[in-house]
């Protein structure tokens, strides 16, 4: 009698527990955008492949994650010189250095749907502790926006080193701008038991 009521319990409460899955991106409706300036005038450009998984509970913040990857051979600026420079050996190096990620080891949230992710950020082959601010605004149809403004320095990936750094050709700060459209969340549930 026991170990029924036991197990009929169990059964009750996995049948009504449902365990959020990470979110996979809406395909077409994202974009990673870099501006640079060069000589003073700004440069800008995109990222044209790139992949994320991002968990996000607004109750429960610190248990959130975000993990991404950019193909930093899928560079577009407008000009056919200017991307073979950019991922050229001076710059992001696409031959050794493929791809650029991001892996949150903790997310804090802000408040009004505003969230800090702090984690690895990887970019030609360096690593650094990155913080990336970012918000996250569900849409009717569950989808849920997320958009992010951060800055990186050039010179703790070492991006463009040499005569890219001299006499202010190149601003040693880059402008990075994300707008990802994540999927409306999935969840799975135990099968609720019969009679």
């Amino acid at each position: 009698m026991y170990k029924s009521t036991l197990l009929a319990t169990c059964l009750a409460l996995s049948s009504i527990t449902a365990c959020a899955t990470p979110r996979t991106l809406v395909p077409r409706e994202g974009q990673i955008e870099f501006i640079v300036k060069e000589m003073g005038v700004p440069v800008s450009g995109t990222f044209k492949r790139f992949e994320a998984m991002v968990d996000i509970d607004p109750l429960k913040a610190q248990k959130s994650s975000v993990d991404m990857r950019v193909d930093i051979g899928s560079l577009r600026t407008g000009s056919d010189e200017a991307d073979a420079l950019a991922v050229g050996p001076d710059w992001l190096d696409k031959v050794h250095a493929p791809y650029a990620t991001f892996k949150s080891a903790s997310i804090r949230a802000l408040g009004n749907g505003r969230y800090e992710a702090t984690g690895t950020l990887s970019i030609h082959n360096k690593e650094r502790e990155f913080v990336i601010p970012f918000s996250a605004t569900d849409q009717a149809d569950g989808k849920t926006i997320v958009n992010s403004e951060f800055t990186i320095k050039r010179s703790d990936f070492a991006i463009g080193g040499g005569k890219w750094n001299e006499g202010g050709v190149v601003a040693p700060d880059v402008l990075v701008k994300v707008r990802f459209a994540l999927k409306p969340a999935a969840t799975k549930s135990a099968p609720i038991a019969s009679r």
